[in-house]
């Protein structure tokens, strides 16, 4: 058992021959060609036994590249080649177009699935609980459910054996792994079938399924509370003598390389508390931190929650692995998410057992339908109160007429009007769409998805079909908060409280870009206080914003019941955010971007980040329980030795202390991203934290570059 590890310092090394591989980054998606063929031979027959068969056609015809000495056997990659047969693939495409399925908006692959079970019972178990359950059922609809069910989770038993046989294959030709790659092999029949009874069986099976779903062009799927689940396994091989730490840290090595090399959103969560409501760091949380600190690519992403009893040595290892630049980890309070939770009528169990999806998104791992969410832009709302509804940028009546008001409360009343109503407009199209998947929900299943998820096998339902415990949530991210909060106190400072302009003359200064009004946007960008920089009254209007977004967000339903939630959050989309929105009272010139998420507007927060934390802090997070985000940039300087070190984390404690959420982190110097930006060909492995996710620095398009060069670069903690 456990033979021919590699040596720890040998991982990094692996990690770069599969970066310099780029197996992933291949023109031929062969698994179209394979769905459509395979659709075309079931024609007739049931559609969710269809999908299953559609799915397993992909299964037993990808290619198994093995990379010697990799721990890990598994790809979420169907082809290694260069070129296909465009006309094939065309013709596929087309075929498969009126078939169609879900997509992110209709819930489809932002999903933690139950893999403690999977761990527990393994697919033969699966497979047995859905034949009990096949003999219960009576419905038509039910019972082909299950037997599609069936289907797919053979197709993965016998994607395995692949694996297997390939292994075997291997060892033939590599005699100098050929004990590893036996050992391999053998684990895997093992696998194909039972569960797992090592730390190494555990990971390999976790890892091979979550390939399966990637194989299924669901690329953004978690792998929820991946230290809570594997730490049995990992005492009981400590126990029995299998394994030392050493050895077990390589194998963690090996699955963030694995995640990195595939580069898609993977998200891990670490840390917060158990079931009971006690700290849950184990040595596994250190672990993957010490391996994404080694492994040092932005692929995947990990996100730590912090409790009052987390302990300080794994905070203090939190800021070890953020300031190498990598962007990892996020952090979140659970002493504000977990009664954000609740508060949402969630039993107290799973609001402890919360995980997270895509960048931030708040999820219950294993009962939630896949989750999916959109953007809202805030600070449009702002020029719609000014121009009466009407939105210079599309040239049409985007929001009600609120008229010409005559006071700041009547302004302020009529911005709330626009806001609600821009929230009721986005809800009404999204579920819209959703009904569109509703419609054909029978068509539109996930049988192997659906075996991981609670409920789906004992209702004979798929996961989107009401089978999960839950019904899919949407998020309805709010972008610029910070820029609405700055533009509604422009207004407030200097048409209503001590009047410098009438809001005739503001239009105009804002219809023509400030072009001739230099000296007047000079004072709306520094006469009037900015969000951030704890200023109370500016603050105000930050927690009222947000305030009345949530409440009227949380009023709303999907088609199926499920919830929509606020976020403050938005990826890059702060950027294209900006692009419809004209100059705004904030001094902001037309089609700049928005404030990036809850954070400050970027070069506005002068007073230090602890004035951010507390800016930030008094916006109540309860009522936006979807997953928030705050960017701080710290020159690298600042969180240099010990005392850096203890400064960042004496600030994510104050912050989470305050009623603060959450906070990621830039540690990259501005002088740096400026000489990539000029020499990209020089800086292709700089990493940064983008918005919930970390990416390379010169792969990102331009404005996305220049937002994040922008970001106030803090030189002290």
């Amino acid at each position: 058992m456990y033979t021919r590890w590699l040596a720890a310092e040998d991982v990094c090394g692996y990690t770069l021959a599969l970066q310099d591989a780029r197996w992933w980054n291949v023109a031929y998606h062969a698994s179209a060609v394979w769905r459509a063929a395979s659709f075309r031979e079931t024609e007739g027959q049931p559609m969710t036994l269809r999908r299953a068969a559609a799915l397993n056609a992909v299964l037993a015809q990808s290619d198994l590249p093995i990379l010697p000495g990799e721990l890990l056997l598994g790809t979420g990659t169907t082809r290694y080649v260069e070129h296909g047969d465009p006309a094939a693939l065309e013709e596929a495409y087309q075929y498969l177009e009126p078939i169609g399925g879900r997509y992110f908006t209709t819930s489809f692959d932002h999903a933690a699935p139950d893999y403690p079970t999977l761990l527990e019972v393994g697919i033969r178990g699966l497979a047995e609980r859905a034949q009990a359950a096949l003999l219960q059922v009576r419905e038509t609809k039910q019972r082909l459910f299950l037997c599609s069910v069936l289907m797919a989770l053979d197709g993965a038993s016998q994607h395995i054996l692949r694996w297997a046989e390939a292994a075997d294959v291997q060892a033939g030709e590599c005699p100098e792994w050929a004990d590893l790659l036996t050992e391999q092999a053998a684990m895997l029949r093992r696998l194909a079938h039972e569960p797992p009874q090592t730390l190494w069986e555990a990971v390999q099976l976790i890892f091979l399924f979550h390939c399966i779903y990637q194989l299924d062009d669901r690329n953004a799927m978690a792998l929820g509370r991946l230290d809570q689940y594997l730490y049995p396994f990992y005492q009981a091989d400590l126990a029995a003598g299998h394994i030392d730490d050493a050895q077990a840290q390589v194998l963690f090595d090996h699955l963030i390389a694995k995640l990195a090399h595939r580069g898609e959103i993977q998200n891990i969560c670490l840390g917060g508390v158990d079931a009971e409501g006690h700290d849950a760091v184990n040595a596994l949380s250190f672990m993957c931190l010490e391996a994404v600190q080694c492994i040092g690519q932005p692929g995947g992403n990990v996100t730590v929650r912090i409790s009052k009893e987390t302990p300080d040595a794994f905070l203090h290892k939190c800021g070890e692995v953020i300031r190498t630049g990598i962007g990892f980890p996020a952090v979140f309070n659970d002493e504000v998410q977990i009664p954000a939770l609740l508060a949402q009528g969630y039993p107290l169990e799973d609001a402890r057992n919360y995980c997270f999806v895509g960048c931030i998104e708040i999820y219950i791992p294993g009962k939630h339908a896949p989750w999916s969410d959109s953007r809202l832009n805030l600070l449009r709302n702002v020029n719609l109160v000014l121009w009466d509804g009407w939105d210079s940028i599309s040239d049409t009546q985007m929001g009600p007429h609120t008229g010409e008001p005559q006071s700041w409360e009547e302004f302020y009343a009529a911005y709330r009007t626009q806001l609600r109503e821009d929230v009721r407009r986005h809800v009404a199209e999204l579920n819209a769409c959703k009904q569109q998947a509703e419609d054909r929900a029978f068509e539109l299943t996930s049988p192997l998805m659906s075996a991981l998820f609670a409920d789906c096998l004992e209702r004979g339902l798929d996961l989107c079909d009401g089978g999960a415990h839950y019904p899919a949530n949407h998020g309805i991210a709010a972008m610029g908060i910070g820029s609405t909060a700055d533009a509604l106190m422009a207004v407030k400072r200097f048409v209503y409280d001590q009047p410098r302009f009438t809001l005739n003359e503001l239009r105009q200064m804002l219809e023509v870009n400030f072009d001739g009004y230099a000296e007047e946007r000079r004072l709306l960008l520094k006469g009037a206080p900015k969000y951030g920089n704890d200023d109370d009254e500016v603050d105000a209007l930050a927690v009222q914003v947000a305030t009345d977004f949530a409440e009227e967000t949380l009023t709303h339903r999907t088609p199926r019941g499920g919830q929509y939630w606020g976020l403050m959050a938005a990826n890059v989309n702060n950027v294209y955010a900006g692009r419809e929105v004209g100059a705004t009272p904030d001094g902001r010139l037309a089609m700049q971007p928005l404030s990036d998420a809850a954070s400050p507007t970027f070069g506005r927060d002068a007073n230090g980040p602890t004035a951010v934390v507390r800016s930030i802090a008094k916006l109540d997070y309860k009522l936006v329980p979807g997953g928030n985000v705050v960017n701080i940039k710290f020159h690298p300087t600042a969180l240099a030795g010990e005392t850096g070190l203890a400064a960042l984390t004496a600030l994510i404690r104050t912050c989470f202390a305050l009623g603060g959420i959450q906070l990621q982190f830039n540690t990259t110097d501005r002088d740096l991203l400026r000489q990539a930006i000029d020499h990209p060909e020089d800086y292709r492995n700089l990493v940064v934290r983008v918005s919930g996710f970390s990416a390379y620095f010169t792969g990102l398009e331009r404005a996305v570059q220049e937002d994040i060069l922008e970001r106030t670069e803090h030189v002290q903690v």
